[in-house]
């Protein structure tokens, strides 16, 4: 039997599997991006729900006698 630990590994053979340590990266590349996009997110609540805010403020004191 071969030795494979001397063989170059080619990650684009369609019978490769992705090694652990790759697949740790890449989740983690994905676990970064969704926790940006998730923070990107929460701001855009915010600032949505403080115009909200205002805006029934405004109308408020317009509507008082």
């Amino acid at each position: 039997m071969a030795d494979l630990s001397n063989t170059k590994r080619n990650p684009l053979a369609a019978d490769t599997d992705p090694t652990d340590e790759e697949l740790a990266e890449v989740m983690s590349e994905a676990l970064d991006l969704a926790m940006a996009r998730k923070q990107e997110s929460d701001a855009w609540m915010r600032r949505k729900l403080a115009e909200a805010v205002a805006d029934a403020r405004a109308r408020d004191v317009v509507a008082a006698p």
